[in-house]
Protein backbone atom coordinates (compact mmCIF):
# COMPACT_ATOMS: atom_id res chain seq x y z
CA UNK A 1 0.00 0.00 0.00
CA UNK A 2 3.02 2.62 0.76
CA UNK A 3 4.80 1.45 -2.31
CA UNK A 4 1.54 2.80 -4.38
CA UNK A 5 1.51 5.58 -2.61
CA UNK A 6 4.98 6.51 -3.00
CA UNK A 7 4.65 6.02 -6.78
CA UNK A 8 1.53 8.08 -6.57
CA UNK A 9 3.51 11.14 -5.20
CA UNK A 10 6.45 10.68 -7.81
CA UNK A 11 4.15 10.34 -10.66
CA UNK A 12 2.22 13.35 -9.33
CA UNK A 13 5.67 14.84 -8.99
CA UNK A 14 6.97 14.18 -12.53
CA UNK A 15 3.79 15.21 -14.41
CA UNK A 16 3.34 17.56 -16.85
CA UNK A 17 1.14 21.03 -16.08
CA UNK A 18 -2.14 20.00 -18.61
CA UNK A 19 -2.36 16.28 -16.79
CA UNK A 20 -1.79 17.80 -13.18
CA UNK A 21 -4.47 20.16 -14.68
CA UNK A 22 -6.73 17.73 -16.03
CA UNK A 23 -6.29 15.37 -12.59
CA UNK A 24 -6.99 17.89 -10.34
CA UNK A 25 -10.23 18.83 -12.77
CA UNK A 26 -11.19 15.10 -11.41
CA UNK A 27 -10.85 16.25 -8.12
CA UNK A 28 -7.28 15.06 -7.41
CA UNK A 29 -5.85 17.08 -4.46
CA UNK A 30 -2.29 15.85 -4.75
CA UNK A 31 -2.56 16.76 -8.69
CA UNK A 32 -3.68 20.70 -7.27
CA UNK A 33 -1.35 20.90 -4.74
CA UNK A 34 1.53 20.27 -7.03
CA UNK A 35 0.37 22.49 -9.44
CA UNK A 36 -0.48 25.25 -6.16
CA UNK A 37 3.48 24.39 -5.30
CA UNK A 38 4.69 24.77 -8.78
CA UNK A 39 2.84 28.52 -9.62
CA UNK A 40 1.48 29.79 -6.69
CA UNK A 41 5.06 32.13 -6.16
CA UNK A 42 5.10 33.43 -9.77
CA UNK A 43 1.20 34.13 -9.33
CA UNK A 44 1.72 35.74 -6.59
CA UNK A 45 4.57 37.60 -7.44
CA UNK A 46 2.44 38.82 -10.52
CA UNK A 47 -0.54 40.27 -7.99
CA UNK A 48 2.24 42.03 -5.85
CA UNK A 49 3.69 44.15 -8.79
CA UNK A 50 0.14 44.62 -10.03
CA UNK A 51 -1.14 45.82 -6.77
CA UNK A 52 1.66 48.28 -6.25
CA UNK A 53 3.13 46.08 -3.61
CA UNK A 54 0.54 45.89 -1.19
CA UNK A 55 0.67 42.67 0.16
CA UNK A 56 -2.46 42.31 1.89
CA UNK A 57 -4.12 42.97 -1.35
CA UNK A 58 -2.23 40.79 -3.79
CA UNK A 59 -2.80 38.01 -0.41
CA UNK A 60 -6.64 38.55 -1.31
CA UNK A 61 -6.56 38.26 -4.72
CA UNK A 62 -3.97 35.42 -5.36
CA UNK A 63 -5.98 33.66 -2.56
CA UNK A 64 -9.54 34.38 -4.39
CA UNK A 65 -7.82 33.18 -8.27
CA UNK A 66 -6.67 29.67 -6.79
CA UNK A 67 -9.94 29.08 -5.01
CA UNK A 68 -11.57 29.89 -8.61
CA UNK A 69 -9.37 28.15 -10.24
CA UNK A 70 -9.81 25.07 -7.94
CA UNK A 71 -13.32 25.73 -8.85
CA UNK A 72 -13.37 25.93 -12.22
CA UNK A 73 -10.47 23.35 -13.02
CA UNK A 74 -13.57 20.73 -14.02
CA UNK A 75 -14.30 23.17 -16.84
CA UNK A 76 -10.75 23.53 -17.91
CA UNK A 77 -10.65 22.24 -21.64
CA UNK A 78 -6.83 22.63 -22.49
CA UNK A 79 -7.35 25.09 -25.06
CA UNK A 80 -4.37 27.24 -23.61
CA UNK A 81 -1.83 26.25 -21.25
CA UNK A 82 -2.81 26.09 -17.52
CA UNK A 83 -0.70 28.70 -16.33
CA UNK A 84 -2.33 30.77 -18.96
CA UNK A 85 -6.01 29.99 -17.84
CA UNK A 86 -4.59 30.24 -14.23
CA UNK A 87 -2.81 33.39 -14.91
CA UNK A 88 -5.94 34.98 -16.78
CA UNK A 89 -7.89 34.70 -13.48
CA UNK A 90 -4.98 36.05 -11.08
CA UNK A 91 -5.18 38.73 -13.42
CA UNK A 92 -8.73 40.00 -13.41
CA UNK A 93 -8.71 39.15 -9.63
CA UNK A 94 -6.38 41.90 -9.29
CA UNK A 95 -8.10 44.17 -11.60
CA UNK A 96 -10.90 43.78 -9.00
CA UNK A 97 -9.14 44.17 -6.11
CA UNK A 98 -7.60 47.55 -7.37
CA UNK A 99 -10.91 48.60 -8.36
CA UNK A 100 -12.52 48.14 -5.06
CA UNK A 101 -9.89 49.78 -3.09
CA UNK A 102 -9.53 53.78 -2.71
CA UNK A 103 -6.37 55.35 -4.17
CA UNK A 104 -3.59 56.05 -2.05
CA UNK A 105 -0.42 57.74 -2.54
CA UNK A 106 2.74 55.71 -3.25
CA UNK A 107 4.46 55.03 0.14
CA UNK A 108 8.35 54.25 -1.02
CA UNK A 109 9.34 52.12 1.75
CA UNK A 110 6.48 49.62 0.54
CA UNK A 111 8.17 49.27 -2.49
CA UNK A 112 10.12 46.10 -2.33
CA UNK A 113 12.98 45.22 -5.34
CA UNK A 114 11.58 43.32 -8.38
CA UNK A 115 15.10 41.18 -8.12
CA UNK A 116 15.58 38.18 -6.15
CA UNK A 117 16.15 39.07 -2.70
CA UNK A 118 19.67 36.18 -2.70
CA UNK A 119 20.29 38.31 -5.87
CA UNK A 120 20.21 41.16 -4.38
CA UNK A 121 22.22 39.83 -1.07
CA UNK A 122 25.02 38.68 -3.69
CA UNK A 123 25.34 42.09 -4.98
CA UNK A 124 25.86 43.62 -1.36
CA UNK A 125 28.21 41.07 -0.35
CA UNK A 126 30.20 42.15 -3.64
CA UNK A 127 30.45 45.87 -4.04
CA UNK A 128 28.72 48.21 -1.24
CA UNK A 129 28.97 50.57 -4.08
CA UNK A 130 27.34 48.67 -6.64
CA UNK A 131 24.92 47.68 -4.09
CA UNK A 132 23.51 50.94 -3.76
CA UNK A 133 23.42 51.58 -7.18
CA UNK A 134 21.29 48.31 -8.17
CA UNK A 135 18.93 49.54 -5.09
CA UNK A 136 18.53 52.67 -6.27
CA UNK A 137 18.20 51.60 -10.20
CA UNK A 138 15.62 48.40 -9.10
CA UNK A 139 13.27 51.88 -6.96
CA UNK A 140 13.71 53.89 -10.25
CA UNK A 141 12.45 50.73 -12.14
CA UNK A 142 9.24 50.24 -9.57
CA UNK A 143 8.51 53.49 -9.50
CA UNK A 144 8.81 53.19 -13.38
CA UNK A 145 6.10 50.60 -13.42
CA UNK A 146 3.59 51.93 -11.11
CA UNK A 147 3.12 54.76 -13.60
CA UNK A 148 2.59 52.65 -16.64
CA UNK A 149 -1.39 51.79 -17.61
CA UNK A 150 -2.65 48.56 -16.00
CA UNK A 151 -2.83 46.74 -19.11
CA UNK A 152 0.99 47.77 -19.80
CA UNK A 153 2.29 46.76 -16.95
CA UNK A 154 0.54 43.96 -16.85
CA UNK A 155 2.19 42.86 -20.81
CA UNK A 156 5.28 44.26 -19.29
CA UNK A 157 5.12 42.06 -16.25
CA UNK A 158 4.30 38.91 -17.83
CA UNK A 159 6.86 39.21 -20.92
CA UNK A 160 9.92 40.16 -18.97
CA UNK A 161 9.83 38.76 -15.72
CA UNK A 162 7.36 35.66 -16.16
CA UNK A 163 8.49 34.92 -19.89
CA UNK A 164 4.88 34.67 -21.30
CA UNK A 165 4.43 34.72 -25.31
CA UNK A 166 2.36 37.70 -27.01
CA UNK A 167 -0.21 35.04 -27.37
CA UNK A 168 -0.06 34.00 -23.96
CA UNK A 169 -0.43 37.52 -22.60
CA UNK A 170 -3.42 38.02 -24.98
CA UNK A 171 -5.06 35.13 -23.46
CA UNK A 172 -4.70 36.33 -19.63
CA UNK A 173 -5.67 39.81 -20.80
CA UNK A 174 -8.53 38.69 -22.87
CA UNK A 175 -7.09 40.56 -25.82
CA UNK A 176 -5.04 40.14 -29.19
CA UNK A 177 -1.44 39.07 -29.95
CA UNK A 178 -1.42 42.83 -31.67
CA UNK A 179 -3.11 44.84 -28.91
CA UNK A 180 -0.51 43.26 -26.69
CA UNK A 181 2.33 44.61 -29.20
CA UNK A 182 1.30 48.00 -28.63
CA UNK A 183 1.04 47.61 -24.97
CA UNK A 184 4.47 46.59 -24.99
CA UNK A 185 5.78 48.87 -27.17
CA UNK A 186 4.02 51.72 -25.26
CA UNK A 187 5.57 50.56 -21.55
CA UNK A 188 8.89 49.74 -23.57
CA UNK A 189 9.03 53.19 -24.59
CA UNK A 190 7.96 55.11 -20.97
CA UNK A 191 9.91 52.78 -19.05
CA UNK A 192 13.07 53.85 -21.61
CA UNK A 193 12.17 57.44 -21.22
CA UNK A 194 12.03 57.16 -17.36
CA UNK A 195 14.92 54.70 -17.22
CA UNK A 196 17.22 57.18 -19.14
CA UNK A 197 19.23 58.14 -16.23
CA UNK A 198 20.42 55.06 -16.12
CA UNK A 199 21.98 54.15 -19.60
Amino acid sequence: MSDEGEATTSDVAAATQQALARRAGLGDRAAYEELFRRLFPATYRFALRMLDHETALADDAVQEAWVKAWRGLPDFRGTSTFSTWLFSIVSREALEVRRRRRPVAVDSEILEPIIDRSTHRAAASQDPAQSVLAAELWETLNLALLELPWRQRASWLLRELEGFSYDEIARVLDTTPGVVRGQLHRARRTLAIRMEQWR
